[in-house]
């Protein structure tokens, strides 16, 4: 008898598949029918530009480099930027039709009320708010980063997710306003993103090392939801590149944002040099160069994509 047959005889393994969840990484994925809103298959993202100078030298690169990039990510948080530094980076990404994504704060690792979170226990609890006032504090920074014109929020704690949606629908925040999820809330499954989707995210940055049989039921599972996929990731998340996959992540995955760049970086919060800025611009000109060769024929995302966020 072989191990599938075995495996099929159980009751769990029949409900599942009663319920069309999966069930096997072995699986043979069908081409995504599913685009985002407005049109397009896919779109480009580079993360960590957290400050107006990194953006100036983001873009400077990619013009040299002839590249398509769709967005970029800022990371440390929109509380640590003045309104200012956040109004240029706005501006100078609605002038050359770049989307901005900002990230929401605070967080445990910035909070007065996050000892816990410092030991080796509470890392293990992820950048969950555990007290009000901190909750507080990122509903009035989305109203400010909405009011500065900017239409892209990363959200760390899926309880400030759902009040933010809930704002969304009254109208106190912008509904062209989208919210991702970061890679630290560890989408690691399809039932996790979905948890997610349902509490008003537009998007999930998936869990940096998941194959593509999990995140093609990712998609199956929430054909609504945008998936924010780590195509190279920092050294001191393991450091590995999968150019040679991103033909499949968009034909199977789409709509699907490559997150891109990353690797030319050792850790996240280092500094970003206008080397490495560089650096990060010829990652992604090496991923799109193989995207090219093996899908010469994928829709990038329309500009009028709410998924785009380009600033207003």
């Amino acid at each position: 008898m072989n191990k599938e047959a075995i495996v099929s005889t159980g009751p769990g393994y029949q409900w599942l598949r009663e319920k069309g969840y999966p069930t096997t990484d072995m699986i043979s994925p069908a081409g995504s029918t599913q685009c985002f809103d407005g049109g397009g298959q896919y779109g480009v993202e580079i993360p960590v530009v957290n400050s107006l100078r990194a953006l100036e030298h983001s873009i400077k690169a990619i013009e040299r480099a002839g590249i398509y990039v769709s967005r970029f990510n800022e990371t440390l948080g929109s509380f640590l930027l003045s309104d200012q530094e956040i109004k240029d980076m706005l501006t100078l990404c609605r002038e050359n039709r770049y989307g901005m994504v900002i990230s929401m704060g605070p967080r445990p690792e910035y909070d007065t009320k996050g000892a816990f979170y410092r030991t080796q226990f509470g890392l293990e609890m992820g950048r969950r708010i555990n007290n009000n006032d901190s909750i507080r504090v990122c509903v009035e920074e989305a109203i400010r980063l909405a009011e500065l014109g900017c239409r892209g929020i990363t959200v760390y704690d899926i309880g400030v997710m759902r009040i933010l949606s809930e704002m969304r629908v009254e109208g106190v925040l912008p509904k062209d306003m989208i919210f991702k999820t970061s890679t630290h809330c560890m989408a690691a499954n399809p039932f996790i993103a979905k948890i997610f989707s349902e509490n008003g995210a537009d998007s999930v940055t998936t869990a940096h090392d998941l194959g593509l049989p999990v995140l093609y039921e990712m998609r199956r599972q929430s054909p609504d939801l945008a998936l924010d996929v780590p195509v190279d990731v920092y050294k001191s998340k393991g450091g590995f590149i999968r150019f040679y996959e991103v033909a499949e992540m968009v034909n199977y995955l789409s709509p699907v944002m490559l997150k891109m760049g990353a690797s030319a970086q050792g850790h996240p919060y280092d500094s970003v040099s206008d080397k490495t800025a560089e650096e990060r611009v010829l990652r992604v000109a090496r991923g799109l160069e193989v995207l090219d060769r093996y899908l010469p024929n994928k829709e990038r995302i329309s500009l009028e994509s709410r998924h785009y966020a380009l600033p207003q």
